[in-house]
């Protein structure tokens, strides 16, 4: 409920003006998006806060905020939308047998959403603890098929969906099905691509901006 009142500028990166993806703090504690504020440094020649302009000596690496990240997502999926869109964030622990208890966290390794009582081990176990975990309303919406309930871990080439396993026995049976990890290596490489010619061409619009330039000045100088 506390979420109603917070705004959707407070997750927005200020470079790409759109909700952060991949979000990261830097130094000075402003956040930005993890390929925005890359691009950003690599067209200067320092280092420095896109908003507050302090400078970092040495460019500082970048680790994605996972808990914020999650807070984003959860943001997208249940503030965003209109109330009688938004599921059921009671998701049941999948270990409680008969009346089973709210789960309070989701392990993504796993596959599986655990109440305070099953979520001990992940918490203590120093193996478990490694595994990611979020909130079970996100896990529930995010990382399983509506249709079979099970986890998304592929992805369709032909219809460009992630499906199932049970969706590549049915629908997307003689389509072309990646992992879900080789598709997003794949399109996360085109995107630096896309980003990298994006900079070339205004590297190049710069350097003619500042021959023009010259241009104009040495003429004046030969008046």
């Amino acid at each position: 409920v506390a979420f109603r009142f917070l705004r959707s500028n407070q997750f927005r990166c200020c470079i790409c003006l759109d909700t952060y993806t991949d979000p990261v703090s830097i130094p000075c504690g402003h956040n930005f998006c993890l390929d925005c504020i890359e691009g950003y440094w690599d067209t200067k020649d320092r280092s420095e806060c896109p908003l507050c302009k302090e400078t970092f000596k040495e460019r500082p690496e970048l680790r994605i905020n996972r808990a914020f990240s999650d807070m984003i997502e959860f943001f997208k999926r249940f503030v965003l939308l209109p109330d009688s869109l938004c599921p059921n964030p009671n998701v049941p622990c999948d270990v409680c047998h008969g009346n089973k208890a709210p789960s309070v966290k989701s392990c993504l390794v796993c596959q599986a959403s655990y109440c305070e009582i099953h979520l001990v081990p992940h918490q203590r176990d120093p193996a478990l603890q490694r595994h990611r975990l979020t909130d079970p309303a996100i896990f529930n919406t995010s990382h399983l098929c509506r249709k079979h309930n099970k986890p998304l871990t592929m992805f369709c080439k032909q219809d460009h969906t992630p499906v199932c396993s049970k969706c590549t026995e049915g629908d997307h049976k003689h389509h072309k099905i990646v992992p879900m990890e080789k598709e997003s290596r794949r399109v996360k490489m085109n995107l630096r691509e896309t980003k990298s010619d994006i900079q070339q061409m205004i590297q190049a619009r710069l350097k003619k901006m500042e021959d023009i330039k010259s241009s104009v000045d040495l003429s004046k100088v030969g008046r």
